[in-house]
């Protein structure tokens, strides 16, 4: 009898997760020029609709995997040493996967911000 009920319980949760439009989206932070995670580096999801509602996971070295509710989304990830990455995205299918995503040092992020504002200044 017990069995049959834990059987029932977990089909309701599938059930309900499915009902709920749940989604994987997944993806590995590297430095720039190279293939190797950002370890410890901090993924997350902020609600576009409820600021207070974020999923949140580190970096490790396959990269980060979020199960969250379909939906609109504000993605950081950051880690020490680096410029942070922000990017709007709409999680609207089951498994979306971001890929490789370059993030750069502070340096590098300054010495591309010098060149910008020299390019702006020749004209």
């Amino acid at each position: 009898m017990k069995k049959i009920f834990a059987t029932l319980i977990a089909l309701a949760t599938i059930g309900t997760a499915a009902a709920q439009g749940l989604a994987a989206v997944s993806g590995l932070p590297v430095p720039k020029k190279s293939a190797d995670a950002i370890v410890g580096a901090l993924v997350t999801f902020t609600s576009e609709w409820d600021k207070d509602l974020k999923y949140q996971r580190a970096v490790d070295k396959e990269g980060f995997r979020v199960v969250l509710p379909q939906g609109g989304y504000l993605l950081t990830i950051e880690a020490q040493g680096y410029e942070t990455y922000k990017m709007e995205i709409e999680v609207d299918q089951p498994n979306i996967d971001l890929d490789l995503i370059t993030m750069l040092t502070n340096e590098q992020a300054a010495a591309r911000d010098e060149k910008r504002k020299k390019r702006a200044n020749r004209f």
